[in-house]
């Protein structure tokens, strides 16, 4: 069974932007694990984006770690995000080239992401187009049906 989030026709057809708002909270908040592949594709790329806009590819890995990483790669693929997803695969590369541990404090969070040397991934990932929201809004119209119910 598809989790989905239910809005009213008449509402989305007055206000299409609903459905976007219903997606990107459906992405947000349900747990990896209750979504469909479908879904889960979609959620990945969002929490990389998301994570990545906010703090760049180190804060992404250290809040969703390598296994969502590799997901991710292969998701963007899908979707075909080639230019993200090589950028990805960069930053895997670069954060398993050396061996990490638990970040303990603020401080250590902010010394490990500056010596990091994810900037320049950061970078290109900011000046990649499409963005990948323009990915995302494709995939919702794509696969409408797997992320809302229209009642």
């Amino acid at each position: 069974m598809s989790i989905r989030r239910k809005l009213k026709r008449q509402d989305y057809e007055a206000k299409p932007f609903l459905a976007w708002n219903a997606y990107v909270h459906l992405l947000a908040v349900e747990k990896y694990e209750d979504l469909t592949p479908v879904q889960a594709d979609a959620s990945l790329i969002f929490w990389y984006d998301s994570e990545v806009q906010n703090g760049g590819h180190f804060q992404y890995f250290v809040n969703k770690g390598i296994v969502k990483a590799e997901l991710a790669v292969t998701a963007l693929g899908r979707l075909d995000a080639t230019n993200h997803q090589r950028i990805l695969s960069d930053a895997i590369d670069l954060w398993n080239s050396r061996e990490r541990h638990q970040i303990q404090s603020v401080q250590e969070f902010c010394d490990e992401a500056r010596a990091g040397n994810f900037k320049s991934l950061d970078h290109a990932y900011y000046l990649c187009k499409p963005a990948i929201k323009s990915f995302l809004e494709d995939f919702l119209r794509n696969h409408f049906e797997e992320f809302i119910e229209l009642g």
